[in-house]
């Protein structure tokens, strides 16, 4: 982290693998990741950096966050539910299921894969 210049970084934080949960497992604990204080990674890097963390749950939250003053980094860590994916994400990691397991594979059993919102 270079002191001087103001960087904007964020992670999103949804517990597990996303992909995966897209893939086959969307409710298994072996696409869990144990939960983390990812908002501290700045001082993980540089004990006394001045950046600013903030941990956003909330409109609220990032309303917060993106008026901080624009004058050092500014970490941000989104909490998302666990299932909250763009649909290219799960479009693709369903189709990497059909390929890996075919048309009959137990991807096919009922709520095991993200599946896209049904808009109407």
């Amino acid at each position: 982290m270079d002191s001087g210049s103001c960087r904007y970084t964020e992670t999103a934080n949804n517990g597990g693998y996303t992909i995966e949960r897209g893939h086959l497992g969307k409710t298994r604990p072996y696409n869990d990741i144990a939960n983390w204080a990812y908002a501290d990674l700045p001082k993980v890097f540089r004990p006394d950096t001045s950046a600013r963390s903030f941990v956003v749950k909330t409109g609220g939250d990032l309303e917060k966050a993106l008026s901080a003053p624009n004058d050092t980094m500014i970490f941000v860590e989104s909490i998302m539910d666990a299932c909250d994916a763009p649909a290219a994400v799960i479009s693709s990691s369903n189709k990497g299921a059909d390929l890996d397991y075919g048309p009959r594979g137990p991807q096919q059993w009922d709520n095991l894969q993200l599946r896209p919102a049904i808009q109407g």
